[in-house]
């Protein structure tokens, strides 16, 4: 699995996932700030050690400098591959997402199913329908002739 391997995430996960790579880039871009700082004086304190004429010193510092401008390049080539990576993130989550929203085609949605389970029988609907009303109107005929002396259905009377 490559780390811009986001298909098989749901959308909110593929959006954290997004995030944490965001959130890296982010910091490194600060540690390569801090990075150019101490290079800038370890550069300063180069040129101080040499102007005193404090080789060893001057050496020291040239030895730090070499180890800080190795760890800037190391961060600025990791940043351009999180950025690369951070581009393509981005494009598969917009893709992701547009292929999770919930729109419905009702028309294309009709004909799948008609073609699925055949065309809706109005004429048997509407029988059913008539069928349905003569029985409730059946049971209410059979409930008001059948309730007799009671009409509060009390068992035993008053």
């Amino acid at each position: 699995m490559q780390d811009t391997d986001i298909e098989g995430l749901e959308p909110k996960e593929a959006a954290e996932y997004v995030l944490a790579f965001v959130t890296t880039m982010k910091r490194t871009e600060s540690d390569i700030g801090r990075t150019a700082e101490d290079v800038a004086k370890w550069t300063r304190r180069v040129a101080l050690a040499t102007e005193k004429g404090e080789a060893e010193l001057a050496g020291l510092a040239q030895e730090k400098l070499a180890e800080i401008e190795g760890k800037k390049a190391t961060l600025e080539t990791e940043l351009a591959d999180l950025r690369l990576k951070v581009g393509t993130l981005k494009e598969k989550l917009q893709r992701l997402r547009k292929r999770f929203q919930k729109s419905v085609d009702t028309d294309m949605l009709l004909a799948e199913l008609e073609m699925l389970v055949g065309k809706k029988d109005a004429l048997a609907d509407t029988f059913k329908a008539e069928e349905a009303g003569a029985k409730v109107e059946e049971l209410k005929k059979k409930m008001a002739g059948g309730t007799g002396g009671d009409p509060a259905g009390t068992p035993g009377g008053a």
